[in-house]
């Protein structure tokens, strides 16, 4: 069992400490949910949000890398990877 300050302490209490503090930190709640059209859910073309924005899904990274990957990748729309080819 944890000891915080000298006291033993169940697991249950010593996550709701942190559950607690975590909440703190999160600038969505019950007055401002988070949804896809939250602006840290869409892909701006800079590091943040990996929501569809203008036909792009994920940041500038996460679409630069998806692209290098897939001139890569044998398989294609028109070649798809399936079960004849086991």
């Amino acid at each position: 069992m944890p000891i915080i300050n000298g006291k033993e302490v169940t697991l249950a209490d010593y996550s709701v400490q942190f559950r607690t503090e975590e909440l703190a930190r999160n600038k969505y709640g019950k007055n401002n949910l988070y949804t896809e059209t939250s602006p840290d859910a869409l892909s701006d073309g800079d590091e943040l949000g990996k929501g569809e924005k203008n036909g792009s899904i994920g940041s500038r990274t996460d679409i630069v890398k998806r692209t290098e990957l897939e001139s890569k990748n044998f398989y294609t729309p028109n070649n798809p990877y399936d079960s004849s080819k086991v």
